[in-house]
Formats: structure tokens, C-alpha cells, sequence
């Protein structure tokens, strides 16, 4: 099943650009909305900064997420022949050479309009991509938050009296995750935009079995999505 691989390298691609966005975008997270949800609560609630910054930021990410969702749910419903040629994962990649443009251009590193820009196009291109991910993703392949898949592992184990269903492949995507985030935050010592150029890399090489291949049975698997 090559299409297999595109998914597996969009979990590298969703650990680096998450690691970018938090420790070199001004702490905030480009995919992770329960993240930022939380982290906005915790600011409203101690009525303290974390991590410099105002509130307002968490706010931004959700509403650039909230518009590349709705994105995504627009391509879905569209003709049968734009779901066939993958177009949201071909605007996805658009966005996210745009987004890593405006980083290297601008040293988005630095607060100000250019981390702003390029913090909301990754936000926009997450948002798509989990859009997208419900209907084109795969059953235990989790590529952006691991913890239904995390859960699964433990709950269907061998303890739990379980058969072990999909546990490469569930285990894989968890570890190519855990390594991109790693990757992307060894990378965020040279700059906000080098973990964007890698994830930007890595994803355009997902596309070609990504759009190149057609999962069998994709939609029947995607009814139990392993990306929330």
C-alpha cells in the first residue's frame, strides 16, 4: 500500500512543524487546538503571560486553524473528481511553501508581522490537513495528535487481554511523530524556518503516493480517523 508511506511521512511533517511553532513562533501550536485551548485558559486563569505574549495569539491560531478546516470540508464536498486528485493536499502544499517563504524571508524567528503570517498559514494548512485527514486518512495511522492512538496501543495489548490489532502501524506513526517534533526542535537552533523547510521537503515527497495511489477502501477506513 504505498499511500501508506505519504501518511507516515505526514506525521515527521506534523512533529517538526508543531516543534517550530511552539519553541521558535512564539508558543503557540500550529495543529494541536486542544494545546493552545489550554494554554489560552491558563493565561485567562493566572492572569499571567506564558511565555511572553498576549492571549491574543492563541486566539489567532484557532481562527486561521477554524478557516483551513473549513477549507477542507469545502473540498470534500465538491465534485467526485476533486476528492479522486487529492486537491486539498496539493493546496496544502502550497500554503506550506508559502508559510516557509515568509520565515526565511522575514527571520519569522523575530516577533512581528512575519511570524504572525507564518504562524497563521501553518495554522491554516493544519487545519486543512486534518480536514483532509478524515476522509483520506487511514484507521490507527495518527499524524498529528497521538493520544486515541497512544490509548488503542495499551487498551487492545496483550494485557488487556487484546490481539495487538495494527500495533506497527499504530506504534510507527507515534515514533515518526515523537522523531519529527524531536528533529524540529534540534533544528529551531538555527532559526524558525529551517524545521519548515524540512517539513516542507518531507511533505512534497508524501504527495507523490499520496496523489499518485488510490487507498482501497480508504473512506471505510477513515470512519474510525486516528488524528484527534
Amino acid at each position: 500500500m504505498p499511500y501508506l508511506s505519504g501518511f507516515f511521512a505526514i506525521a515527521v511533517v506534523c512533529g517538526l512543524i508543531d516543534a517550530a511553532c511552539f519553541l521558535a513562533l512564539g508558543g503557540v501550536f500550529a495543529e494541536v487546538m486542544t494545546g493552545n485551548m489550554a494554554l489560552l485558559a491558563f493565561q485567562l486563569g493566572t492572569g499571567e503571560s506564558i511565555g511572553g505574549g498576549s492571549p491574543v495569539r492563541y486566539l489567532v491560531a484557532l481562527a486561521a486553524f477554524a478557516v483551513g478546516a473549513l477549507a477542507g470540508g469545502l473540498v470534500q464536498r465538491g465534485p467526485a473528481v476533486l476528492y479522486d486528485r487529492r486537491l486539498g493536499f496539493a493546496i496544502e502544499a502550497a500554503i506550506l511553501v508559502a508559510a516557509t517563504v515568509v520565515a526565511v524571508v522575514t527571520d519569522a524567528g523575530d516577533s512581528g508581522a512575519g511570524r504572525n503570517v507564518t504562524v497563521a498559514l501553518l495554522c491554516v494548512a493544519m487545519g486543512l490537513q486534518n480536514a483532509l485527514m478524515r476522509l483520506h486518512g487511514v484507521a490507527d495511522l495518527a499524524t498529528n495528535l497521538t493520544t486515541v492512538t497512544y490509548m488503542a496501543i495499551v487498551a487492545d495489548s496483550s494485557l488487556a487481554r487484546g490481539a495487538n490489532p495494527r500495533f506497527l502501524r499504530r506504534a510507527g506513526s507515534i515514533v515518526l511523530f515523537i522523531g519529527g517534533a524531536t528533529l524540529g526542535a534540534w533544528l529551531t537552533r538555527w532559526g524558525a524556518a529551517w524545521p519548515l523547510i524540512v517539513a516542507t521537503g518531507v511533505f512534497l515527497a508524501a504527495l507523490v503516493p499520496i496523489l499518485g495511489s488510490e487507498p482501497t477502501g480508504a473512506r471505510d477506513e477513515v470512519a474510525h480517523p486516528a488524528t484527534a
